[in-house]
């Protein structure tokens, strides 16, 4: 029988960058004919870029081509804390992980891609390799305007919250010019010595042909990046910024054009005649970083990170993320927490449901009922690493909740649920809940309008009316039968007896109806619960001071 050339494997592992493990993916082909480097954004950025990566990188493998994508060090699950880690180690790791792919696909030619501040140091990559076959640049940005638009948000929350900027831009730019100074920005701890050093940074000139896409939102750095090379493409496909955007983004024609581009450019090189599999990809599971990567047995290629205590564990914490995020969780809040629990002997299981993060699927085929049988397995797997009898705590965060729920509704000796922004379910939602959303999306294409560059786009028909209505309705749909079977499940869960801690950011539109809704059902039930609200937060706790008091609360409960 003929192999499949294009059968896709995909090997999760730790790649070291010196002495920093690298949270990393090998998504390789049955054959390999080229080899692709996707290198990632910086912050907040990086969870957008995650889904549209992953689509890219198995419209490679169709094409017999390898992709590896890797988490920089203190960024996604990778070692290190981002405020901690020496800004030029980022180039370091870009070496790292160009260096492990040529080591395993030698004889094949090798690409890389880059979105946003990963197309600058792609660029910069491809300009010190003059054996890169090519260079694919989605919305480069130079440091300067990503620091500017970091900042933009830092104010756009803080009106959010607060209902005014409480520093302005200048103050803003002057603590960042003292090296040493940091401060909150898109939910990491941004420093001085990090804008100075990102601002340093040039694209330069490259052999290699390249692809360059602004697709429709910086023209300007567009060219710039299409200067770097004598064979460029600029193509005027269009897409939203989808590294702000929350909720999941139709990006095929932009997947489908650069993998046919890249195909095309790796296409000179000899074929491998099997995949090369390095010496660390031949267990399993690769162990690292207090950590171990693995995928779950008995369900669709559903992969999870398990977060070790150095002693043998007592306790298992499973970790369940929202619609449309990954184990990661909003601005790492998983990743971080989880690595706080492990020293306390917490064994703690963060998995990506089916169609998010790394695992297989399609993001549009995902549903609570889907999501919660992906639990179920994740917590199977999480008891069968632990001492008979040791309890489980679950720990969720926005809808990622309505899964806890349906969990510990069918396993109610789950001992604690600590639920983060809670979303209502059943009957327990407010009808109001849609319309604030509405209102609320509303008022910022509103805030849009009154912008010159909107109207411009307006007049020339650049304003895609399609998005602006999934934006203003199809977020709060929800069908009768969905609502009918939360319902069932909350009949169910009414006999859970262990605490539970609802935990809410002030600033959340939602927070007073969930919170009311919920107390109100678990007294109604006899359910031992608590509830707190972190005063100015917003849904997903985007500042130090608000993350600081959400795991000081959770760490108390848990304890």
């Amino acid at each position: 029988m003929e192999t499949d050339v294009t059968a896709l494997t995909q090997h999760a592992f730790f790649l070291m960058s010196g002495e920093r493990p690298l949270s990393a993916t090998l998504f390789a082909p049955g054959k390999v004919c080229g080899a692709v480097l996707f290198v990632p954004p910086f912050c907040e950025e990086r969870k957008g870029a995650l889904p549209v990566f992953v689509q890219t990188a198995r419209a490679l493998a169709e094409r017999r081509i390898a992709a590896l994508m890797f988490d920089f060090a203190g960024c996604g699950d990778s070692a290190g804390a981002f405020e901690t880690v020496p800004p030029e180690t980022f180039e370091a790791d870009c070496e790292s992980a160009w260096g492990w792919l040529k080591q395993v696909f030698p004889a094949v030619p090798r690409a890389v891609l880059g979105l946003r501040t990963g197309a600058l140091l792609a660029a910069r990559l491809a300009a010190r390799h003059p054996d890169t076959a090519a260079l694919a640049a989605w919305s480069p940005v130079t440091g300067d305007d990503f620091i500017r638009q970091l900042l933009q948000r830092r104010m756009v929350n803080d009106m959010v919250a607060y209902g005014k900027a409480r520093e302005s831009r200048a103050t803003l730019e002057d603590t960042l010019r003292l090296s040493e100074s940091s401060i909150d920005l898109d939910g990491y701890l941004v420093t001085g010595s990090f804008c100075v050093w990102l601002r340093s940074l040039t694209p330069l000139p490259i052999r290699a042909p390249a692809l360059v896409f602004s697709g429709g939102h910086d023209v300007k750095t567009r060219a710039a990046f299409a200067a770097l090379s004598h064979h460029t493409q600029c193509p005027e496909t269009r897409y939203p910024p989808f590294w702000n955007t929350v909720g999941h983004v139709d990006l095929a024609g932009l997947t489908r054009e650069t993998a046919a581009w890249l195909a095309v450019q790796l296409s000179q090189g000899h074929e491998a005649p099997d995949v090369p599999v390095a010496p660390p990809l031949t267990a399993p599971c690769v162990s690292g970083a207090g950590a171990e990567l693995l995928t779950l047995p008995g369900t669709s290629a559903v992969r999870a990170i398990l977060d070790t205590p150095s002693v043998p564990p007592h306790a298992g914490a499973l970790f369940l993320h929202g619609w449309s995020g990954d184990r990661t969780g909003p601005h790492r809040l998983f990743t971080r927490f989880a690595r706080q629990l492990a020293p306390r002997g917490f064994l703690c299981l963060r998995p990506d449901f089916t169609g998010r993060g790394l695992s297989d699927g399609k993001a549009a085929d995902a549903s609570i009922g889907g999501m919660a049988e992906n639990a179920q397995a994740a917590l199977d797997v999480l008891r069968a690493r632990l001492p008979p009898g040791a309890p489980v705590v679950v720990i969720a965060i926005c809808s990622g909740c309505k899964v806890a729920v349906t969990l510990a509704a069918d396993n109610q000796n789950i001992s604690r649920l600590l639920l983060w922004s809670p979303e209502s379910m059943g009957s327990l939602r407010s009808a109001a809940t849609g319309t604030r959303k509405t209102w609320g999306a509303l008022a910022a294409y509103t805030r849009k309008l009154l912008r010159p560059e909107t109207w411009k786009k307006l007049l020339s028909g650049k304003v895609q009316a399609g998005l602006v209505a999934k934006a203003l309705v199809k977020h709060e749909t929800r069908s009768a039968e969905e609502a009918i079977q939360e319902d069932g499940t909350l009949v169910k869960f009414r006999a859970f007896r262990n605490p539970v801690l609802l935990v809410f950011g002030g600033s959340d539109p939602d927070a007073a109806g969930s919170g009311r809704a919920y107390a109100r059902y678990c007294r109604t039930f006899g359910i031992p619960y608590d509830t707190h609200t972190v005063p100015h937060a917003g849904h997903s706790y985007y500042s130090e001071v608000w993350t600081d008091e959400l795991f000081d609360v959770s760490l108390r409960f848990l304890s």
